[in-house]
């Protein structure tokens, strides 16, 4: 199964132990909510970092937006940026917009790139968009467009995403009764980062092995190709093995 990913809010508690909960599931990474618009700012952040910490996970950072242009995109931006800054937010997390408050309208896509951009120019280089699978189904982002690419859905009560190739699905608001959303990070990107030195150089995550899908392949036969479970391998790619798959699809093995 993938690795398991929560995020936080001022909603949930900054206690060691009930991170230490978390730990004891086997999640690996947590988001924790910093900013949203120009002037909140969560007051428990500062805790549940450093709780998160503690209990070995990766730690990154989202801002809850609220942008109606691209010049309230960036002063968003520049303010979530600051705030992580502030707080010791590491430049190797990941730094996400948060994108579904029901007023939003507009050219969504533009405003995130903008507001992501920002984020980029305060020397945090890993981003992301979370956003609703119903909101990309209907055309409120370009995917081709997005700068953020690794994409972090949030489809609950279903088998999978329903959005191909997403690197990240929340698939539920209340994992265990413990009051929290909980993702699957598929191809690693708030699970797999940086993770250290070693006799001078970074230590990096193996690399990732991917195959590309041939005609008339099952996930029978790509499981039993590389020595894989083929419901693991489906799960890897936020997929059953009742999704249908076609040539020319990138599947990935690790």
């Amino acid at each position: 199964m993938a690795i398991l990913m929560a995020d936080v809010s001022s909603w949930q508690p900054d206690s060691e132990s009930w991170f230490r909960k978390l730990a004891d599931f086997g999640v690996k990474a947590v988001v924790v909510k910093l900013t949203e618009g120009t002037t909140y700012q969560n007051p428990k952040a500062a805790a549940q970092l450093a709780a998160g910490r503690k209990m070995g996970m990766q730690v990154h950072a989202y801002h809850y937006a609220h942008y109606r242009n691209s010049a309230e995109a960036v002063a968003e931006g520049r303010f979530f940026g600051l705030a992580a800054r502030s707080l010791g937010v590491s430049t190797q997390s990941v730094m996400a917009a948060d994108v579904e408050a029901p007023e939003l309208t507009g050219d969504l896509t533009g405003m995130t790139n903008a507001f992501i951009q920002t984020v980029k120019s305060l020397g945090y280089p890993h981003t992301d968009l979370y956003t609703m699978a119903n909101w990309m189904k209907t055309g409120r982002f370009d995917r081709v467009a997005l700068i953020p690419k690794n994409l972090w859905i949030a489809s609950y009560g279903v088998n999978q995403p329903g959005i191909d190739n997403v690197g990240t699905w929340q698939f539920t608001n209340n994992f265990h009764g413990l009051g929290v959303d909980m993702s699957y990070d598929f191809f690693g990107h708030y699970t797999t980062r940086l993770t250290g030195q070693l006799n001078g150089g970074v230590v990096r995550a193996p690399t990732v092995r991917y195959h590309t899908v041939q005609a008339g392949e099952s996930w029978w036969a790509i499981a039993h190709r590389y020595g894989l479970n083929m419901d693991n391998l489906a799960a890897l790619n936020g997929k059953t093995i009742y999704s249908v798959i076609h040539p020319g699809d990138q599947l990935r093995l690790n």
